[in-house]
């Protein structure tokens, strides 16, 4: 009823093998996703590493937008927001 044969040895050989080679793919596939969840992110491309520059932003005396520090706004006409 149930023979062994060369052939069925060699197929449950080789599922056993294909399952373990499988497993081992899987374990080093999630390990270098950990690895990688773990790390900061990298900086974006041609930035550097350099520390952010900020810039203070001033409401403009005429009308109260706020524009960058040290510049100056073009005039009341052309403020996009007036004040009342």
């Amino acid at each position: 009823m149930f023979t062994l044969s060369f052939g069925k040895i060699l197929v449950v050989l080789l599922v056993i093998v294909a399952a373990w080679k499988g497993l081992r793919l899987l374990t080093a596939l999630q390990k270098k996703l950990e690895q990688s969840q773990r790390q900061p992110p990298v900086p974006p491309p041609g930035h550097g590493g350099a520390p952010v520059e900020t810039t203070d932003l001033v409401p403009c005396p005429r009308c109260g937008t706020y524009v960058p520090n040290g510049t100056w706004c073009p005039s009341v006409e052309e403020c996009r927001i007036k004040r009342a």
